[in-house]
């Protein structure tokens, strides 16, 4: 099975829009697939858990899916969301000097697709 790493690392709506529906695209088509939330995508948080956000649907369906395998932790804190983080259950990692160790996903196989 093909293993994928969606990186989503740009703040701006357009790049996040893009990652979450290559996300859903990759695990309808069969393929084990992961999204990290880094940088300043982190940002963005607190806006996708807003039901009148235009992501929120998006969002949704993939938190329910379980696919968002981490949000950075550094990130999220500088960005001023590791609180709605941690409030919407989703995992927080900080293993690598408190970001997410991406060289972890290219151990276990996956490809790292950055957006």
């Amino acid at each position: 099975m093909k293993k994928v790493a969606i990186l989503a690392f740009q703040g701006e709506k357009n790049c996040f829009y893009h990652a979450l529906l290559n996300t859903l695209d990759m695990k309808e088509r069969g393929m084990d697939v992961s999204l990290i939330i880094e940088g300043q995508a982190t940002k963005l948080i607190s806006e996708l858990i807003k039901p009148e956000y235009p992501l929120h649907d998006l969002y949704k369906q993939i938190k329910e899916q379980h696919l968002i395998s981490a949000v950075c932790f550094g990130c999220s804190k500088m960005m001023g969301t590791l609180d709605t983080a941690k409030d919407e259950c989703l995992p927080i990692s900080g293993e690598m000097s408190d970001h997410v160790p991406v060289g972890e996903y290219v151990l276990a196989g996956y490809e790292v697709v950055t957006f």
